[in-house]
């Protein structure tokens, strides 16, 4: 359907306002992380009577101007989300955010100078913690902020709990039915094999006014290059592991900001070797053998879902590798470790390191009781909150449209003063998102948990955005 057709094509009336029960704002960066969680909450939100806007991050950036007054749920507080949330603020909106990077990170005075700005938490009503470790290091960082920090978990993790397992299910059998038996091998190296190019980390770093001097800049040069040493382990390691389970395939997962064209390049002559990126890592992780990472979430999402979990470390250094993952995970240092410890995972021999789930307890809440989303959607109801009617006239739509057009042709804009690179790249984390997938995610949900009756979504005025509520 074209633009024009699908922006008429909505379901609000040009007279109907939008609405008044309260707004949940919700924005998504990168889809395969993100989208099932924040389908999750907004339905947890639409049952306590919120009107949820679910949809892409930048879209909505864009139409910040023309988005109902709510509360807006940010993915970060970082420095350059400042000048968002005071012009949220200034339109009658209140901000809450939580940090998607807040629980797997390296380095924690890194984590804290990168991740977590002062005067973008300042501006921020609540902020949801992944467990008792980001909260007291959140506190380290802005002890002023104490009184609204709430410990909830999040939403994505709600999906590896045993209750919503059963919606990756059918993705994770037709997987094994494509490929057979697999080794699902994750990477975490856009730090140094970006989509962008080899300088584009150190370079948005600069532009962000994280990086501000020459001490700065040489520790992060250091980081780049013990990632460059981990990386190019994995390479080396690739024909010794494709020798040695020559009856399971290899299937590399790389991290979404990658450079995922390196990953074929390197491993185009090994017949059971494939590089794959589709949808969520849940599958992926769900329907494997046994799974191979360094320093990555994906490696504690394997152990929460039960499946065997090897961290291969070609390269080690305290403060640039992740602590969470590899402590869950049987670690190997070099070739010859690591294929000895994957026989012993896919044997049934090793079993989870003795202090992985009391680690893994201190990090993130929630993984059993209320979920994740139920507790961050009962403290949105704690904020006061203005609903005010806002009809959707024909200014407002000439404006909304305007600034639908703008975001449709920013693609084309970023091709020809960038690269095409540049729009290959957003697609990659953003690939778009259809009705019809809101509409399957909330049934495959509903089926899960037996909740979220009469809740439906509908189209938005807005570009790659969705209306969620009950009926």
């Amino acid at each position: 359907m074209r633009f024009t057709q699908r922006f008429w094509a909505h379901r609000w009336s040009k007279t109907e306002p939008m609405s008044s029960r309260p707004w949940l704002l919700l924005p998504i960066e990168t889809k395969h992380r993100e989208f099932y969680g924040k389908i999750l909450l907004s339905l947890a939100a639409a049952e306590r009577g919120f009107e949820v806007l679910l949809g892409e991050q930048n879209a909505m950036l864009s139409q910040l101007d023309n988005l109902p007054q709510g509360i807006y749920l940010d993915k970060s507080v970082g420095r350059t989300k400042t000048k968002y949330f005071k012009r949220l603020d200034a339109r009658g909106s209140r901000i809450v955010a939580w940090c998607e990077e807040g629980l797997v990170y390296r380095d924690r005075d890194a984590y804290l100078h990168e991740r977590v700005s002062n005067a973008s938490l300042a501006l921020a009503n609540r902020f949801f913690a992944w467990g008792d470790v980001q909260a007291n290091d959140i506190h380290k960082q802005a002890p002023e902020a104490d009184a609204k920090v709430r410990i909830t978990g999040n939403p994505r993790f709600d999906m590896l709990r045993p209750e919503f397992r059963s919606v990756f299910t059918p993705a994770a059998d037709k997987i094994r039915q494509c490929y057979g038996p697999y080794i699902l091998i994750n990477s975490n190296f856009s730090r140094y094999n970006h989509f962008m190019g080899y300088d584009f980390w150190i370079e948005a770093l600069k532009q962000r006014g994280t990086i501000t001097n020459d001490e700065q800049l040489a520790f992060y040069y250091r980081w780049r290059d013990f990632l460059g040493k981990v990386f190019h382990g994995f390479i080396r390691v690739m024909p010794a592991l494709s020798s040695a389970f020559p009856d399971r395939m290899l299937l590399v997962r790389p991290h979404p900001s990658e450079d995922h064209a390196t990953w074929f390049r390197e491993t185009a002559a090994l017949n059971n070797v494939t590089v794959v990126h589709e949808d969520s890592a849940i599958p992926w992780i769900a329907g494997a053998d046994a799974v191979i990472h360094n320093s990555c979430t994906t490696g504690l999402e394997a152990y929460l879902l039960g499946i065997p979990v090897a961290a291969f470390r070609p390269a080690v250094d305290e403060t640039f590798d992740s602590y969470l993952p590899n402590a869950v995970s049987h670690e190997a240092v070099d070739g010859e470790g690591l294929i000895e410890t994957l026989r012993e995972l896919l044997a049934g021999t090793a079993t989870p390191p003795p202090s992985a789930q009391s680690e893994v307890n201190r990090y993130v809440a929630a993984l059993d009781g209320s979920l994740a989303a139920d507790r961050v959607a009962d403290a949105l109801i704690e904020i006061s909150l203005r609903c005010e009617l806002q009809k959707m006239g024909p200014i407002r739509r000439a404006r909304i449209a305007r600034e639908n057009t703008v975001s449709a042709l920013k693609p084309m804009l970023r091709r020809i003063r960038r690269s095409h690179k540049a729009t290959s790249y957003a697609k990659q984390k953003f690939p778009g998102i259809e009705l019809s997938e809101v509409e399957h995610a909330i049934n495959q949900l509903r089926d899960a948990s037996g909740r979220f009756a009469g809740i439906t979504s509908t189209r938005s005025p807005f570009r790659h955005c969705f209306r969620i509520c009950k009926t």
